[in-house]
């Protein structure tokens, strides 16, 4: 068995408390990969995501990439559908 001096005793080391993990009180930022760039609309520098979902807001704007593959593919289905009931007439 092994013993340990933890708080002024010694106590076998199975029944020590577990140190905590070392942590710093002054929490780190969190790192965006996004990099800065000037808005099409307002000519002002973009450098968050925040601040480019505001810009496409305030200029009621949409960045196709932002919409899920399916939308599109659900809208070539009604307009492939919508030319065959046109030919079909």
């Amino acid at each position: 068995m092994i013993w340990i001096y933890q708080d002024g005793k010694i106590v076998p080391r199975d029944g020590a408390r577990r140190a905590e993990p070392n942590r710093s009180l002054l929490p780190a930022p969190r790192v965006s990969r996004m990099e800065t760039y000037e808005s099409p609309v307002t000519g002002k520098d973009i450098t968050s995501w925040r601040e480019r979902d505001r810009d496409m807001q305030a200029a009621d704007a949409v960045d196709p990439r932002d919409i899920s593959k399916k939308v599109f593919e659900k809208r070539k289905q009604i307009v492939e559908r919508n030319v065959r009931s046109d030919d079909a007439a």
